[in-house]
């Protein structure tokens, strides 16, 4: 009854948003008073059970082992040394117009460090070597690098890869008063961690310069904890595997999106009307597919049926082609169900109109819109 409920109210909210706004918070309110933010659990199991690293899945899982190691998630965390389309892009030179900054990426001179960022405006310069690069590349990757003096910052301009070169680090477009400051966003130690948490396996509060690269990346213990009592589980006589590893595959739809949203945008839940109606009415929320996503009648009323894993492969790339996801659509909207006929105009290609690219919000980068809906002039973004 609760969940029936929860449903009419959120139908509610889509008929009315593009229109009344403040009926809308009034039944939101409603809606939230069954707060959902409980959901969002550590995916890490007991400290008790220890990781043992990811190659050792390989030996009963060697298929998706072998796909995951080479995925996005695997990525998204390399040494700069690593990451072979910005070497061969070196020398790399970007001119910041408002600030009359010039940067440089070059080898290092210092035999410690393979890549430094030099920034430069008037006749001073400022220097930071290169440790880690974050983001898989598909869109582009920020820096992570250390000074001399031993601070650690993310570098306020990124490599992107539309248009193989440097451009400012989206969210650091500000004006800087010398090179210290237009190196990079500087960070404490509580800082760091926050930012290598979604990059790391484990390790992700050590500083940048101690991380294991093993560590690097999203692998198999990140989402499914550490797997020394499954393996010890698996090597017995009696295969006693419950509760050794978790499979987030198996979580409830709502329990999924909070457990992927912990990286990729987490829904907002209790009685926050403020967050709730920025994540509605704000195209640059499009960046984090959680928290567009159950806005969506196609989840809403998926009955639990549709969650993150519905549409993508946490192991693989992520699939860019519209017309792969046809199959996802059409499996619900068809036209023997009238409540879920397909769509007249098209069957093909159903997310170019329905979960359209949002961008002008990060740099030479778009996201596709997961709050799936028929857009209209009265409803956008």
């Amino acid at each position: 009854m609760a969940n029936c409920k929860r449903l009419q109210l959120i139908q509610l909210i889509h008929l009315i948003f593009s229109n009344n706004r403040s009926i809308f918070c009034v039944l939101l309110l409603l809606e939230l008073l069954n707060p959902l933010h409980s959901l969002l659990g550590n995916p890490l199991l007991s400290e008790e059970n220890n990781f043992v690293g990811s190659n050792q899945c390989t030996n009963c899982h060697k298929n998706i082992f072998t796909t995951q190691i080479n995925s996005g998630h695997a990525r998204t965390l390399r040494k700069v040394e690593s990451i072979p389309e910005l070497l061969k892009a070196i020398p790399l030179q970007f001119f910041d117009k408002q600030n009359n900054v010039k940067y440089q990426i070059e080898k290092s001179p210092n035999k410690n460090f393979v890549l430094d960022l030099i920034a430069t405006k008037e006749n001073e310069s400022n220097r930071m070597h290169l440790l880690w690069g974050l983001g898989a590349g598909r869109k582009g990757v920020t820096f992570v690098g250390l000074t001399d003096k031993g601070n650690y910052g993310q570098s306020r301009v990124s490599w992107y890869q539309k248009t193989s070169g440097l451009d400012v680090t989206t969210g650091l477009e500000k004006q800087v008063e010398d090179t210290y400051e237009a190196l990079a966003d500087w960070m404490s130690p509580p800082q760091q961690e926050n930012c290598f948490a979604c990059h790391t396996t484990q390790e992700a509060d050590l500083p940048p310069i101690e991380m294991n690269p093993k560590n690097a990346g999203v692998h198999c213990e990140r989402c499914h904890g550490p797997g020394e009592k499954h393996i010890q589980a698996m090597m017995s006589d009696n295969h006693q595997i419950v509760n050794t590893i978790k499979n987030p595959g198996k979580m409830k739809a709502i329990e999924q999106i909070y457990f992927c949203g912990a990286c990729h945008g987490v829904p907002a839940g209790g009685t926050d009307l403020q967050t709730i109606s920025k994540h509605m009415g704000d195209k640059q929320t499009a960046r984090f597919p959680g928290q567009r996503l159950v806005f969506s009648r196609c989840y809403t009323e998926s009955k639990g049926k549709l969650q993150c894993i519905t549409c993508h492969d946490p192991h693989e790339d992520l699939v860019q082609q519209p017309r792969a996801y046809d199959t996802k659509c059409l499996t619900c909207h068809q036209a023997k169900n009238p409540l879920l006929q397909a769509c007249p105009i098209s069957k093909k290609d159903c997310t170019t109109c329905h979960m359209p690219y949002e961008k002008g919000f990060m740099t030479h980068s778009e996201f596709a819109d997961h709050w799936i809906r028929i857009l209209s002039e009265n409803n956008s973004p």
